[in-house]
């Protein structure tokens, strides 16, 4: 198996994070994660209120990439509140100071959305394929086994990063497979699958996919950090970008448009009211609640 070195120093500058102290504060729940031009914030307990009551959300709040798409859910929810209140829509009884009301911006949304409706014959569908090709894309797809470890995990006497990394010279060197690795991390972390994944899709939202999307068969990719979790990514197969013919989509064109115009829709909208509202995350804050110190190995 094939170590790619240039995403190795890539990302290893990542595992650093692990060792890496939080700045001191006050009061750590008050930390400000996104801020509006008006004065408002998001708080982080705020944040953490939204995962308590949000269930389907929760796994989110284990890695960065979880945690601002939850501050962009919140933040929209914020600014279609704010924005239903400037069109004079009336607010739910006993919810007026309910910063968050996701009924109320649901139905502003609804307001500011424009209806999507499918090609009203063939040949309009073939002038929606023809006009919008990233609409019948097949983004690449990589067959990944995974080995991951809680940042502050310490694994034969070393942490989880330099320990991952120890692990992936010895994988490169051929003295080591990446299946005893996986096993070995399962009996240290049982809560997320080790091993297999089988077939993901890569998407440009994840830094971890984009680090996958540069790979190739063969490869293996980190130790990465994320969160609070270190990963060691093995590239089993890769599928590339496919552009589909209109032969192969034809008959669900319909369908596709109605779902295409719904995402651009949502995010054309969430552009417009970020930049109406000044909505601007904190990075720095954000990733600063992983930063979080390590224990030394005892």
């Amino acid at each position: 198996m094939g170590l790619n070195w240039n995403l190795v120093r890539a990302l290893v500058a990542g595992v650093g994070l692990c060792f890496a102290t939080a700045s001191a504060m006050a009061d750590a729940n008050s930390a400000v994660l996104v801020r509006f031009k008006g004065g408002e914030t998001i708080t982080q307990q705020e944040l953490d209120d939204f995962f308590a009551r949000r269930i389907d959300m929760r796994h989110a709040s284990r890695s960065v990439i979880g945690v601002q798409t939850a501050l962009r859910e919140m933040a929209m929810n914020r600014a279609l509140v704010l924005e239903g209140e400037a069109m004079g829509e009336r607010r739910r009884e006993g919810k007026e100071n309910d910063r968050f009301d996701e009924v109320y911006s649901l139905t502003v949304y609804k307001k500011l959305a424009p209806a999507c409706e499918p090609p009203a014959d063939t040949a309009a569908a073939r002038q929606f394929f023809d006009a919008n090709p990233q609409a019948f894309r097949v983004p690449p797809m990589v067959r990944v086994s995974r080995a991951m470890l809680p940042a502050s995990e310490v694994v034969d006497g070393e942490h989880a990063g330099s320990w991952l990394m120890q692990q992936a010279l010895a994988i490169g060197s051929g003295t080591r497979k990446f299946d005893d690795v996986a096993e070995r991390a399962s009996a240290v972390y049982k809560l997320d699958p080790q091993g297999d994944l089988g077939w993901v899709t890569l998407t440009d939202e994840a830094r971890i996919l984009r680090a996958l999307a540069d790979a190739k068969a063969g490869d293996m990719v980190g130790p990465v950090r994320e969160g609070e979790f270190v990963y060691l990514f093995s590239v089993v197969a890769k599928r590339e970008a496919q552009q589909l013919a209109w032969e192969d989509v034809a008959a669900s064109v319909p369908n596709r448009a109605v779902r295409f115009c719904r995402e651009q829709s949502a995010k054309q909208t969430q552009d417009r009211l970020f930049e109406k509202y000044g909505v601007v995350l904190d990075q720095s804050a954000i990733r600063g609640l992983f930063n979080k110190p390590v224990e030394a190995a005892k």
